[in-house]
């Protein structure tokens, strides 16, 4: 039933925050599972199926642990582990073998940081009957007395209660047990046999005094990617390059937010993210003239880095705020007419989109991707534009 997914993917927000997002509710639910599930490597296996521990082989297993823990008790990673991991990401179904036993592990980076493999953590592991054949003295414990191979549907229900999922099929019935976002086990009951032969445990919790003693030592000096920017000195007669005229100033988007800086704009640090984790994004908000800009903004960078040195990513200006002047390249500007637009737009090779509403006009200019559009708001009944807002926000700089 299990498999090798080969996969990498970002940890949802809701489940593991830059060091500035940290909410309370997160870290109560850190503390209540670190605090009342701990325990030490010579404890016996809690009856808390919640503490995500196992035993297997008779050797105490707790989740999430670090991948020096987890090869200490003698697994070999089964690739590369030099492979890196950007921050909030995992690498799922990595394989790991123990004499004759092989296991696919979770490994994740709960850093702030790029990290290589073997600097990350195991968040998690699964194994079925496939790879049980290959070690069949093989034993498996769960909390609440639970064995693999040996415990029936009857007794995973008695021992844990109704599964917060239940999914029957031909030849397996799978409980899913969920305490949280990417805590959650997996137990699989044969059809055939009626016993369980498939555990996926899974808890991937950030190590919040780790991840804020990291944050501290994060520097401020600009990374090579904001030393690499370089400002433009016209405006060109081409969108697609996203160079702007905003509030006075040219910008090739995106631009970093200490550029910003240098040209009057104040970042309002107690409505922004602090620190970006590396390859990462967050919120910054500035003012200038007393009109507020809020926008996402981008590390490229594989570490940490503050916000001051990621890239803004979006401007915008409009008659319902902020009200700063905006021109793109070809000369469209605020309060352009709509014929003066559309003369405009006959010499552009963007890829051109109309909207209609009862009260305005949207004319939408993409490149390539969602990710990379302007879009001109047209008031109908004057007949002027009334908003611009522009955004490139690609992952990667060219």
């Amino acid at each position: 039933m299990n498999y090798k997914k080969v996969c990498a993917g970002m940890i949802a927000s809701a489940m593991i925050l830059s060091v500035c997002q940290m909410s309370v509710c997160a870290e109560e639910t850190t503390e209540a599972v670190s605090q009342e599930t701990a325990v030490s490597e010579d404890s016996a296996l809690s009856d808390d199926l919640y503490s995500f521990q196992l035993m297997l082989d008779g050797e105490l297993y707790q989740f999430p642990m670090s991948y020096k823990e987890f090869t200490a008790k003698g697994w070999t990673y089964k690739d590369d582990d030099a492979m890196e991991i950007q921050p909030n990401s995992y690498s799922s179904s990595e394989r790991f073998s123990k004499g004759s036993l092989e296991v696919y592990a979770s490994v994740i980076n709960l850093g702030i940081n790029t990290m290589p493999l073997s600097e990350c953590t195991i968040g998690g592991i699964s194994m079925d009957e496939w790879q049980y054949k290959d070690a069949p003295e093989t034993t498996m414990e769960l909390p609440g007395g639970i064995a693999y191979g040996v415990s029936t549907l009857e007794d995973i229900t008695a021992a844990y209660g109704p599964a917060s999922d239940t999914y029957e099929g031909d030849l397996y019935t799978k409980l899913e047990y969920e305490y949280d976002y990417y805590q959650a086990w997996e137990l699989y009951v044969s059809t055939e046999t009626g016993v369980l032969n498939e555990v996926d445990v899974q808890n991937f919790i950030a190590d919040e005094d780790a991840n804020a003693s990291a944050a501290a030592e994060v520097s401020d000096e600009p990374t090579a990617e904001v030393l690499a920017y370089e400002a433009p000195t016209e405006l060109g007669d081409d969108p697609s390059a996203f160079v702007v005229d905003y509030a006075g100033d040219l910008y090739q988007l995106p631009a970093p937010v200490s550029v910003f800086a240098e040209n009057g704009w104040t970042i309002k640090r107690d409505s922004s993210d602090s620190i970006i984790p590396g390859k990462s994004f967050g919120w910054v908000c500035m003012l200038k003239d007393n009109q507020e800009l809020k926008a996402i903004a981008r590390n490229y960078s594989d570490d940490a880095v503050v916000i001051d040195n990621c890239f803004v990513t979006s401007v915008k200006a409009s008659v319902y705020g902020p009200e700063l002047s905006l021109t793109l390249p070809g000369g469209i500007s605020m309060d352009m007419t709509v014929d003066e637009l559309t003369a405009a737009l006959e010499t552009i090779t963007m890829e051109q989109d109309v909207e209609d509403s009862d009260s305005f006009t949207y004319y939408n200019l993409i490149k390539e991707a969602a990710r990379s559009t302007i879009q001109i708001v047209v008031d109908k009944e004057d007949n002027v534009i009334t908003g611009i807002e522009v955004e490139n926000d690609p992952k990667t700089l060219e």
